[in-house]
């Protein structure tokens, strides 16, 4: 990674350099979690706890299914799923463990793990928070208990750990000395958050009330440590990343309904990013991205547990400013780790664009936005960001990526089994374990269809059991079938995307439905469902450009959600994998931008400009075994071969080409 771009140098800088009326808690949620402690090992009661919390203010107007009743069918998305539970197997939980051991003085033999998980970096421990969260996901996904006897086993040794001396982690506590003294230290909270975070999914998705446990004592340490601090001091101690401390906070406070830990985390509230988004104002320019999208998240977590009108508007402001004025065409976030000024598209395709964890975070804001408003535009942008920015991050060997480049002429690298462990290592790990969570959400009387990817769903509360089975993106149906009748009449409100531009039909039984359905909404089924109903949806992909707002020539190709890439070429590939000046992407060389014309028709502009059919400067191509969606480029100038950017893991790549017959 360049110098002036990485996390470690800037951060450290910014630490040199450098609530709001209380609510009454919930009598009954102490006695609830006390309740949970003499119950069975079963997950349901933290479930319900952490997302229907009895401290909760604002109730999720839409939420999603239980990871439980959502299982994936056999699909590229069930293969990613696979490849990620057998990396989450490869690594033995005393590697794991070994810096934690060390740091509370407890004897280990182990091998210690690599890259940012060595003994020598000032981040050790915080995948370790990730892998927890990824095992509760996978178990949670699947059912699988072997992985989550793996990682109660983990939780026992950290809880022994912790034993020791009340604190927990895989650093010594002098590193928040140094962070109280606005010394030079690489984010030590950062690290803290991931290993709650871990803690509070295992409690969630699995019911370890050990997990819990740890999670409260880590909660009250966070307390007596930040306490003290004067408030001038604390804010200038939050320049230095801290993940989303404010939303673990919250989530203890929603399953415990002790208001100290409401209290922790409205002291994570930064003001220096709060208070312009709370004005509706753009001022992160500058800012690094990774650092503040979790903080946002945990504001529209303490909106839904405290009512903070405040925390609603900072969250919905910082939503639309990122969608609307910071995105590439794929849905990614950021250059170089940062932002820039808005609209600064063309100029920002950079050989760190795209820090996936941005990615898995806004991809995460975004269920919570679409729980408190069921709008369909939170799923066009999440849809997006799954197909562009997650699928095509993951190896053929499970293996994970920390950036998407999109300096033209650059390639994918990923990271090794035992010797990376970026940040994306660990929210990639977490994504592939959780790939049917938002698949399906539901209402008091509706089914929201959000995605088409292969799954059943078994909603037991009402007996509903729908399948669905499609192969898209490589075809644009998708169908459901009712294995069981709901013992209620229920509605299927299935999206209708933002591309879908070319009209979308339905059909139940093989006999046509009218029904509206305008791109950017939901269309809504009403019928009397019966056992082995078949519903057929389908939705012309058409081909449409995205346009740099800087820039109009810059364009993308698109094809429904798909980002197309110009193929060009294999020549002199090293995979760099190895954190360093040059980065985890190769060498940053690149190539000239490729090059189309084709000549807008006179008079148009805007969004007529780019859906136009002809303003688009591709077509579809023969496709081959290894690219069933290929196509190439038409008008003037060199013929390129484009394909679906997911596609592409081994071979140079442009996302933007430059078409000369725009003005």
């Amino acid at each position: 990674m360049h110098l002036r771009l990485t996390r470690r140098h800037f951060l450290g800088a910014a630490a040199a350099a450098g609530t709001t009326a209380l609510l009454p808690a919930h009598s009954n949620a102490a006695a609830r979690v006390a309740k949970d402690n003499t119950t069975s090992s079963s997950s349901d009661t933290a479930v319900e706890t952490l997302v229907h919390s009895p401290v909760a203010k604002v109730q999720w107007k839409a939420v999603p299914f239980s990871m439980a009743e959502v299982r994936l069918l056999p699909g590229f998305w069930k293969e990613m799923m696979e490849l990620d539970r057998s990396y989450l197997y490869s690594l033995p939980n005393d590697r794991l463990a070994y810096n934690f051991r060390v740091t509370a003085g407890l004897p280990t033999d182990a091998d210690p793990l690599g890259g940012w998980e060595a003994p020598d970096c000032e981040l050790r421990g915080h995948y370790v928070g990730h892998y927890l969260s990824s095992c509760a996901l996978l178990h949670a996904s699947t059912g699988d208990m072997p992985i989550k006897a793996k990682a109660d086993d983990l939780v026992a040794i950290l809880a022994e750990c912790q034993a020791k001396d009340g604190y927990l982690s895989a650093y010594p506590v002098t590193f928040f000395g140094k962070l109280r003294n606005h010394e030079h230290i690489w984010a030590p909270f950062y690290t803290y958050h991931k290993i709650l975070a871990g803690m509070i999914d295992m409690y969630e998705h699995t019911g370890n009330k050990q997990a819990l446990d740890v999670a409260l004592k880590m909660g009250d340490w966070a307390d007596a440590y930040s306490r003290p601090i004067p408030g001038d001091e604390w804010q200038r101690m939050l320049l230095v990343e801290q993940g989303g401390m404010n939303e673990a906070a919250f989530n203890l406070y929603a399953i415990s309904g002790n208001v100290k830990y409401r209290d922790l985390a409205y002291r994570f509230e930064h003001k220096k990013i709060f208070d312009p988004l709370a004005a509706n104002e753009d001022k992160l320019d500058g800012n690094h991205a990774n650092t503040n999208i979790p903080k946002v998240i945990g504001a529209i977590r303490g909106y839904e547990l405290t009512g903070d009108p405040r925390y609603l508007a900072i969250a919905q402001n910082f939503y639309r400013i990122i969608t609307e004025h910071h995105t590439y065409c794929t849905g990614g976030t950021s250059n170089g780790e940062f932002w820039h000024k808005p609209d600064a598209i063309a100029s920002q395709l950079g050989p760190a664009a795209e820090e996936c964890c941005c990615s898995y975070n806004m991809m995460k804001l975004s269920r919570h936005l679409f729980g408190q408003s069921p709008d369909a535009r939170h799923f066009d942008y999440y849809e997006r960001m799954l197909y562009n920015v997650r699928y095509g991050t993951q190896d053929r060997n499970g293996m994970l990526m920390y950036y998407v480049s999109l300096k033209p002429g650059l390639y994918k690298t990923f990271g090794t089994q035992f010797d990376s462990f970026w940040c994306c290592t660990g929210t990639g790990s977490e994504e592939y374990a959780k790939l049917n969570d938002s698949i399906y959400f539901h209402d008091a009387d509706s089914v929201f269809v959000n995605l088409f990817i292969p799954s059943k769903l078994d909603w037991k509360e009402r007996g509903l059991q729908l399948r669905q089975t499609t192969n898209f993106p490589h075809e644009e149906r998708t169908t459901l079938t009712v294995d069981a009748a709901p013992s209620k009449t229920t509605a299927l409100k299935i999206r209708v995307p933002y591309w879908a531009t070319k009209g979308v039909t339905v059909a139940i039984n093989g006999q046509p439905v009218t029904v509206e359905a305008t791109p950017t909404t939901y269309l809504t089924l009403h019928h009397d469902w019966k056992a082995g109903d078949v519903i057929t949806v389908d939705m012309p992909m058409p081909l449409h450009i995205d346009q740099a707002p800087d820039d109009k020539q810059v364009q993308a190709a698109m094809y429904g959600p798909l980002v197309l890439a110009v193929r060009l070429g294999y020549e002199d590939l090293t995979n760099a994998m190895i954190y360093g000046d040059n980065g985890p992407w190769g060498s940053d060389d690149g190539y000239p931008m490729p090059t189309v014309h084709l000549r807008q028709a006179p008079g148009k502009t805007g969004d007529e400009a780019r859906t136009g059919d002809d303003a688009i400067w591709f077509e579809r191509a023969e496709a081959s075994h290894r690219f069933p969606l290929s196509f190439r480029t038409k008008g003037r100038g060199p013929i390129h071969t484009l394909v679906p950017l997911n596609q592409i893991l081994d071979e140079r790549y442009s996302v933007y080409v430059r078409n000369e017959g725009v003005a």
